[in-house]
């Protein structure tokens, strides 16, 4: 949170709502520094792990095959990043920790062009030229050159659309609609003309804001080559009240920023899996999976209680965390504060649906589209409403150790010939008319089937033959509408004033970015000011 948190009293007793890695994270960091703390951490689900899912089935041949029905990757250059490899380190887990080198296969990136080819994200000058003669360059060359000569908004920290924001900036609306709309359906699986500006797009919008332009920003921050490495603030306060040592945690910090992206063995839910092992061992910790909470009600001008679905009630609570979406948390404060509930309420998410695909004994990617995978732009004609496609199979073969020390293992199954692929569908594309409509399981991995062999030329019959899954993740990606900071600065504001800070809320409504790095980064804030 934005806003002030007042510091736990002597053996609180805390719940915290959500056991993704916000709640999960922010549980571990606040059982570190306060021992003393008695923590409940209430999950609706089965599971532990929130949206982290590596799925462990077996294929048609019944080998053993894991399949990422969720976040699969974390960026190398971020504070979130650095904290969970730690962690790792912590739990002795080190071992798991890979990463993808800037030279690797895994690192090419693609867009698929208005023709449905797949063109290659620039990284060199002939990748460059290549992109250049594609129909999605289109305004790119004018719109970088004018860029600098074109004003500010007069009404200087307006929120807008994201469209708006670049047709401003650049002078066309091609940049937005042919290139910048694929990451955004990446990230958000959302729609450029309804995303805020301000939330999406800070470090650009800031620039502007700063030097009038966004490329005149880029030329006039200093570069920093100049001095020597040092943790972030964020960094360093950890370093602090964790009694880390200095030199280890900048090392860490500084070698991971050489890589675009790490994995970890085994799938991403390996961090929360162990993590959820170290709350499991600790005595002021209990986890309670299947037990939703109806609502929070104050008790006392200093405690609270939680109603249960199941009818059971949690007493004398010093502070509550809620670390769902807005509109989840909204239904609990409806009996108690029918003003913010229906603040909370206007905020929408949007549904992913991911469809995996998994053929052994075969490499059907062919050679020239092996990548990370490719994302689709909102201007390509799109009947299969795709966002994009991972390429699994091609970032498990380019996994390298991070950590010297940890030995070279063959794995069985990178090894020999597979495909593996999870394509992503949905978002924004599924809302019609204010209301979401959901496809079959069936046509779905039709329509999927169709796209590959239309986009990278895989024939039917192996696609035929692969193991299909499909996963609808309902509401995980909150819509970020424009004037997204105003509401969140007018909810912190509510619970700060009504409830003087005791209820504190996080996850990926609430940090300061879309990713489990920013969520882990918000927790640990929030975990710091409370102890």
């Amino acid at each position: 949170m934005l806003s002030p948190l007042p510091k736990l009293p002597r053996n609180a007793k805390i719940a915290v709502v959500g056991s993704g890695v916000s709640g999960l994270m922010f549980s571990y960091f606040l059982t570190k520094l306060r021992p003393d703390v008695q923590i409940n951490l209430i999950e609706s689900q089965d599971r532990t792990g929130g949206w982290i899912k590596s799925w462990n089935t077996n294929d048609s041949n019944k080998k053993p095959v894991m399949l990422e029905q969720g976040p699969r990757t974390l960026r190398g250059v971020s504070d979130g990043t650095v904290l969970i490899i730690d962690t790792l380190r912590d739990l002795n887990k080190q071992s798991v920790v890979q990463c993808v080198r800037r030279d690797s296969e895994a690192n090419k990136k693609f867009l698929l062009g208005i023709d449905d080819k797949l063109v290659q994200v620039p990284e060199s000058p002939a990748s460059a030229f290549e992109f250049l003669l594609n129909p999605l360059s289109k305004g790119l060359i004018t719109g970088l050159l004018g860029e600098p000569f074109r004003k500010a908004p007069d009404q200087s920290g307006q929120d807008e659309t994201v469209s708006s924001f670049l047709r401003r900036r650049f002078g066309n609306d091609y940049i937005g609609k042919n290139i910048l709309s694929a990451m955004f359906h990446g990230i958000y699986g959302d729609d450029i003309n309804q995303m805020s500006a301000k939330r999406t797009m800070r470090k650009l919008w800031d620039l502007e804001q700063k030097y009038g332009s966004i490329l005149k920003g880029f030329s006039q921050k200093k570069p920093g080559n100049d001095k020597s490495p040092s943790l972030s603030p964020l960094l360093s306060q950890y370093r602090q009240a964790f009694d880390k040592d200095e030199k280890s945690l900048l090392d860490l910090s500084t070698n991971l920023r050489k890589y675009p992206m790490l994995g970890l063995k085994g799938g991403l839910e390996t961090f929360p899996n162990a993590v959820r092992q170290s709350l499991n061992n600790s005595p002021n910790v209990k986890i309670l999976c299947g037990k939703q909470v109806s609502s929070v009600q104050r008790d006392t001008q200093d405690s609270f209680n939680i109603q249960l679905t199941c009818g059971e009630t949690m007493t004398d609570l010093n502070h509550i965390r809620l670390t769902q979406l807005p509109a989840r948390i909204s239904t609990m404060f409806a009996a108690d504060n029918q003003e913010l509930a229906q603040n909370l309420a206007r905020i929408k998410a949007n549904d992913i649906i991911l469809v995996n695909y998994y053929l052994p004994g075969q490499d059907v990617i062919a050679k020239k589209y092996r990548g990370f995978g490719y994302l689709c732009p909102q201007a390509n004609h799109n009947p299969q409403n795709l966002l994009g496609v991972i390429f699994d199979s091609v970032i498990e073969r380019s996994f390298k150790p991070v950590f010297h020390d940890t030995p070279i293992t063959t794995n069985s199954q990178t090894s020999k010939p597979y495909t593996k692929l999870t394509a992503m569908l949905g978002g924004h594309y599924l809302n019609q008319n204010g209301e979401k409509s959901l496809p079959s399981k069936e046509v779905t991995i039709r329509s999927v089937k169709d796209a590959l062999n239309t986009h990278l030329g895989i024939p039917y019959d192996a696609l035929d033959q692969g193991l299909w899954a499909f996963t609808i993740a309902k509401n995980c990606l909150p819509h970020f509408s424009v004037g997204y900071d105003d509401w969140q600065s007018s909810i912190e504001q509510e619970l700060t004033k009504s409830y003087a800070g005791l209820i504190s809320v996080g996850g990926m409504s609430f940090a300061k970015g879309p990713g489990v790095p920013d969520v882990i980064s918000d927790g640990l804030e929030d975990a710091l000011k409370l102890a």
